[in-house]
């Protein structure tokens, strides 16, 4: 954790990806499910307030269900209030309106998918001590297994050299303003984009990857959020 002279409460923010549809999960909005007895979403914001004033954090999720997270936040966090923003029709529009929702005093932002219940405040403290020396640092893990790229009738190309390759999660951490100019060239360009790295490469910035080497699943079916009871009750019984 950070010392009493490294604290970044106050130039640190962190916007919570929150509008994806859930389709895979086949469940209703699987951010909403519960760990713990506790939602999917509010685990994330918990995990990461050690580091950051619950002022300078956003939410961006779909505006029929802006309510609903309105009143699990109450609920669950104890008054503490937090900023909710309307998502776009995409991952890209819903973080760019979460990041030009952040208070004028943040410098760097912490950007983290709703789904991932695990990421704790030592991992976002570390890609935050990265990005300092580069434009952005990001949560991610050596890939282990052998990768193979294939063709579209499924026969076997290639293997690809797995010593350079990475599997990317969040939180991925960003200097704010050079995230903004990213985020304004990437939806000029109309490309499709699946994580905020692969925009500021896109701009042109250098990102730096940092390892993670504790568990950190991004919740996407319903196995998933079965596994991740398993391990929660792990980590409370310890």
């Amino acid at each position: 954790m950070p010392s009493q002279s490294e604290k970044h409460i106050g130039r640190l923010g962190i916007v919570i990806a929150a509008g994806g549809s859930s389709d895979r999960y086949g469940k209703g909005n699987k951010l909403f499910e519960k760990l713990s007895g506790i939602p999917l979403f509010i685990h994330c914001i918990k995990n990461f307030m050690p580091l950051c004033l619950p002022e300078n954090i956003v939410l961006s999720c779909a505006e029929k269900e802006l309510g609903k997270f309105k009143k699990e936040i109450k609920k669950h966090l104890n008054g503490q209030e937090i900023c909710l923003v309307k998502g776009g029709a995409n991952r890209t529009e819903s973080v760019y309106n979460g990041i030009y929702a952040l208070p004028e005093t943040v410098e760097i932002v912490a950007v983290h998918d709703a789904a991932r219940p695990f990421a704790s405040a030592a991992l976002l403290l570390n890609c935050v001590r990265a990005c300092k020396k580069y434009d952005g640092a990001i949560a991610a893990r050596h890939v282990t297994d052998t990768v193979k790229r294939g063709d579209e009738k499924c026969l076997i190309k290639e293997t690809l050299d797995r010593s350079t390759l990475w599997t990317v999660e969040t939180p991925q951490v960003f200097i704010l303003d050079k995230l903004k100019k990213a985020y304004q060239k990437a939806l000029k360009s109309k490309k499709h984009f699946t994580d905020d790295s692969g925009i500021m490469e896109y701009a042109g910035y250098r990102v730096c990857l940092v390892e993670n080497p504790d568990f950190n699943i991004k919740i996407t079916y319903q196995a998933d959020i079965k596994y991740a009871a398993r391990i929660m009750n792990i980590k409370c019984n310890r």
